[in-house]
């Protein structure tokens, strides 16, 4: 469907400027478009290299496994069915952690490895568990500390403080993830009385 799309508007791009006199305008255009392109890329690429680096060195110090540490009795209470299980909580504390310093080439095996370890307590294989979807609540509302590829792309775009980002993107990761939360908690109960109603 987003193919169909894109070719609609391409090629009523092109018939517009065919039928305007403007056809040359579109070469130009895609032959710039083009090169700015390649350009941002390599550059994103560098920045994305020099953040992963300094963000490894992190890792390797062991200030991911420091937050991880604080993080697991805060996931505890948000995964009260996990608490005897230390490995589980253990690598979502991970997660959390490594998307927050915005390791994301770390946490996606690391995610991986803990929806492994979630899919082992679920007792019915078929369906998410609420452990899951708390999990993925928790991933997916972005909570983040260091943004590191959107930090690249303002550097790359010739912001001349790309870093002032910082704060704004804390406060509404924080506010997302706190919401998703909330509502996930109370879609989980939900179900659970919708549940006890039916037996």
């Amino acid at each position: 469907m987003i193919n169909t799309i894109w070719m609609f508007l391409i090629g009523f791009g092109i018939l517009v400027a065919a039928s305007t006199g403007h056809i040359g305008v579109i070469s130009d255009t895609i032959f710039n478009s083009s090169t700015k392109a390649v350009e941002f890329t390599f550059g994103l690429a560098g920045m994305i290299a020099l953040w992963s680096g300094i963000l490894k060195v992190a890792e390797t110090a062991g200030i991911t496994e420091w937050i991880a540490k604080i993080f697991q009795p805060i996931l505890a209470l948000l995964f009260p069915s996990l608490k005897t299980a230390q490995s589980a909580l253990g690598l979502i504390s991970m997660t959390v952690a490594a998307n927050m310093l915005g390791l994301g080439n770390v946490a996606t095996p690391i995610g991986l490895k803990t929806m492994a370890e979630l899919q082992g307590h679920n007792q019915t294989p078929n369906q998410a568990s609420p452990e899951i979807c708390t999990f993925m609540t928790l991933v997916f509302g972005g909570l983040s500390l260091i943004p590191s590829t959107l930090i690249a792309i303002r550097s790359q775009a010739g912001s001349s403080q790309p870093a002032l980002v910082l704060g704004p993107v804390l406060i509404i990761t924080l506010i997302a993830t706190s919401a998703g939360l909330l509502f996930n908690h109370l879609a989980l109960r939900l179900d659970d009385w919708y549940h006890r109603k039916e037996h």
